[in-house]
């Protein structure tokens, strides 16, 4: 029990329930819903709520307790008090969603009856008209219709079979009738009730498919993101179109029927965008990891053109002892064959120097196609370069120190965000060595924070506030110094141009090799601007420039329009830009008639320029 003048906020530890009331009574063993009291020993029976009422003193079904302080007996009633509202808004807010479904069934009836009885006022209109016109028939045939005469009629069965042209021409059969055809106006009209009516239906079907989907998703353990995906939106529409009473397939017929369909389905689609790349060429790209946990190797080996991305294959090469260029040679040169050498006009690989040596190779056999290395790979390396210079190692290990104190510890994460305004210092980045600049970059923009966390009373009469040394010292003595900030904002002028661009390579939006030489450009024009040491970084960036530059990003600024016109070029770049698409013409174009029309219009584009 607890002491007299305090009243427990939590459940008691071992009890049945987490309810405040088992603090006062413990169950009588063998006798169900029989309770003693703590305070005055008396054998309480009805439950735990009773129990509560014997404490509060709520008069009606139970004795008070006598040994009861004011305190205690004040604060269980308002637990009573706070349950039973609880209980009354639960009930309140039941009796409304009940209602408002039985409203919606009371509508959906009443939208029922309208169309039943328009149904039935249909056909009565049906019937009738079928009667007026046996009438008027008989009317004519006796002539008791217009003159015959002055339709050039000569006889009552001339007349009789001319009115039963236009009788049969005037009145559709009955079957022909139906609500959408009789009254169009009750499915094209916006009338205020009938939308009313759909709109609440819709309500109530969305939320039905809305709980079944969820379901699925949540019971199988799937990922969110399912439900928007545009497979389980096909196969929602395909199960109102079948309707009720198909049987789902079973776990054989997935994997070995519907699965060899698809196949062919997608075999099938694969050859029809062969027609796609015969007519514009199509990229082979070659992409190899290793698994951490068994150490295979696997390359994967996928085809891109404009109408999309598709897998060709995995290759395993973990029994390879030497993965040299020779091997990577004969490995793209098989690949290229499989899929057939006229569809390919480039082969992307990582920058592997072995690699590097096996696309040149291939480029010697195969005249048509191209080997370029992954820009992204490139300007990653170029960002790991530029690290390794002792300056920028310096400015990026200290601050690693900084996150790695503050993320080694819950208490001074909180710390941070209270001061950050919740904002974190880690962010995860396109690729490993961009992440170290990124870090940085999230540093300096919480500067202000961090230097007050730093300040603040709660770190200095912290543990960590009062050490003379380790990490918790030098990530103070970093923060609250001035020597850091200057270099990693000069540092940060450096890299994030360049991060700018491994955004654009690196994004899935549009095509990108017809700006990337523009895009390297315009990064270096910018460090230039902003950074003192531009000439040490400018070696560094031109020559993993040089290792990724072909003729392909060349003819690619080239022919863009968007940097044909309105934008300034010196003569070196109109130059290199010039050759670079001449050479491509005359890779790719195998006839010399058209090579030379295509070059002089690209040479008169350039005067003109």
């Amino acid at each position: 029990m607890p002491p007299r003048e305090e009243f427990p906020t939590k459940g008691l530890e071992g009890a049945p329930s987490n309810d405040i009331g088992w603090h006062f009574g413990t169950l009588v063993p063998n006798a169900r819903g029989s309770i003693v009291c703590k305070l005055c020993g008396k054998v309480v029976k009805g439950g735990i709520t009773r129990l509560k009422e014997h404490i509060a003193h709520k008069t009606g079904n139970v004795a008070p307790c006598p040994n009861v302080t004011g305190v205690i007996r004040e604060s269980m009633m308002n637990v009573l008090k706070e349950s039973n509202t609880k209980k009354i808004d639960k009930k309140r807010r039941k009796d409304e969603f009940l209602s408002q479904l039985t409203e919606e069934e009371d509508e959906h009836e009443g939208f029922i009856d309208e169309v039943s009885a328009i149904r039935q006022a249909t056909r009565e209109s049906i019937q009738s008209q079928h009667e007026w016109h046996r009438r008027e028939e008989f009317r004519r045939s006796t002539g008791g219709w217009d003159n015959i005469y002055e339709e050039g009629r000569s006889s009552h069965g001339s007349a009789r079979e001319h009115n039963r042209e236009r009788t049969s021409k005037s009145i559709p059969g009955e079957s022909e009738f139906t609500l959408r055809g009789a009254i169009p106006e009750l499915v094209r009209s916006k009338s205020s009730k009938q939308p009313k009516v759909n709109d609440s239906f819709l309500k109530s079907f969305r939320r039905k498919i809305g709980e079944a989907v969820s379901k699925f998703i949540i019971y199988e353990r799937l990922p969110f993101q399912l439900a928007s995906s545009p497979w389980l939106y096909n196969l929602i529409q395909v199960a109102t179109e079948v309707g009720q009473g198909v049987k789902l397939p079973t776990p054989y017929e997935v994997s070995d029927v519907y699965l060899e369909s698809e196949y062919q389905r997608v075999h099938d689609w694969v050859n029809v965008l062969k027609t796609h790349w015969k007519e514009l060429g199509a990229t082979l790209m070659c992409d190899g990891w290793t698994n951490s946990l068994n150490q295979m190797h696997i390359i994967n080996f996928l085809v891109y053109c404009s109408k999309g991305t598709i897998f060709w294959k995995s290759v395993d090469v973990s029994s390879v002892r030497s993965r040299d260029a020779e091997f990577y040679y004969r490995l793209l040169d098989s690949v290229v064959e499989e899929i057939g050498e006229n569809y390919i006009v480039q082969i992307v690989t990582d920058n592997e120097a072995a690699m590097k040596a096996a696309g040149k190779k291939l480029m010697l056999k195969r005249q048509h196609l191209y080997w370029t290395s992954c820009a992204a790979h490139c300007l990653d390396l170029c960002l790991e370069d530029i690290g390794k210079k002792p300056s920028v190692a310096k400015v990026l290990d200290e601050a690693k120190k900084v996150t790695c104190f503050i993320y080694n510890h819950i208490w001074t994460v909180d710390l941070m965000k209270k001061y950050t305004q919740g904002k974190q210092i880690l962010r995860p980045a396109l690729t490993r060595f961009a992440t170290h600049f990124i870090q940085l970059e999230e540093i300096t923009r919480q500067k202000q924070g961090l230097r007050e966390m730093f300040n603040s009373k709660e770190f200095k009469e912290s543990k960590w506030g009062k050490q003379k040394s380790g990490p918790a010292y030098e990530a103070k003595k970093i923060v609250l110094g001035k020597d850091f900030w200057k270099k990693a904002n000069d540092l940060i002028k450096v890299y994030e141009p360049l991060v700018r661009v491994l955004r654009l390579v690196d994004s899935d939006e549009k095509p990108t090799m017809g700006f990337i030489y523009e895009a390297i450009d315009r990064a270096k024009r910018a460090i230039q601007q902003n950074c003192r040491y531009f000439t040490e970084y400018e070696k560094i960036i031109d020559n993993r420039w040089n290792f990724m530059h072909s003729d392909l990003h060349s003819a690619g600024y080239f022919l863009n329009p968007q940097f044909q016109f309105g934008v300034e070029h010196s003569e070196n770049v109109l130059i290199e830009t010039l050759e670079g698409t001449r050479s491509v013409i005359e890779r790719l174009e195998p006839s010399m008639d058209t090579q030379i029309r295509m070059v002089n219009q690209v040479r008169f584009n350039y005067y003109y320029l």
